[in-house]
């Protein structure tokens, strides 16, 4: 029979992965909405990266706010674009939370429907598009509440809606921006049809301890 100090931890964890995925969805939100700097104060202070796609690594902070403000909403100062549309799901989340309590990590299926540029991130007509990839996310706890430390996005397809994935896999940027440079080149792009699978945080849950 459990103790009351394990029933209150295991509350506690209960707790950790109902706010970890509700950070997670309120990032979803404020992405599609591009309000960037909201998205920015997701994160920790002390976050580590964020990698998204085939635009290489950004660290620590200062990479995030350089990647969300000054690359994919243009600069400080920029307008959203009328027109611009992005709808992301993130669906099928598993988050595992560290025995320390303060660290966790997390999986989530991403799949978009949107209306953009593919030449440049701001210029050019836009197309309808379907997108789908992988997340996998580190969060930390920091005075009570989670935040994004690392995040890691991997794309599967990006595809005009006309063409689909068999015909057309990926269209859109291509390599890192030579406007706002990463810190270091993309870790793993092999989208489809490669057939990478892009690895998992998490144990089986009956075979491995």
């Amino acid at each position: 029979m459990a103790t009351l100090e394990e029933l209150q931890k295991r509350i506690q964890r209960l707790e950790d992965i109902k706010q970890i995925e509700k950070l997670q969805r309120i990032y979803g939100y404020y992405r599609d909405y591009e309000e960037w700097e909201k998205v920015v104060d997701l994160f920790s202070d002390n976050a580590e990266s964020v990698e998204e796609c085939d635009y290489g690594v950004y660290k620590g902070k200062a990479g995030v706010r350089r990647y969300y403000i000054d690359l994919l909403k243009g600069g400080k100062d920029a307008k959203p674009r009328p027109g611009y549309m992005s709808i992301g799901m993130q669906i099928q989340g598993v988050v595992t939370v560290d025995q320390d309590g303060k660290n966790a990590r997390g999986r989530w299926y991403g799949f978009f429907v949107e209306a953009r540029p593919t030449l440049t991130l701001h210029e050019g007509e836009l197309r309808q598009l379907w997108a789908h990839g992988i997340y996998e996310n580190e969060y930390v706890k920091e005075n009570g509440k989670w935040l994004i430390k690392k995040l890691h996005f991997f794309l599967n397809f990006r595809t005009p809606y006309e063409d689909g994935w068999l015909k057309t896999p990926v269209v859109g940027h291509s390599g890192p921006s030579p406007e706002v440079k990463p810190d270091a080149l993309p870790t793993s792009w092999h989208p489809y049809p490669f057939g990478y699978h892009f690895p998992v945080h998490f144990k089986h849950p009956i075979t491995e301890k």
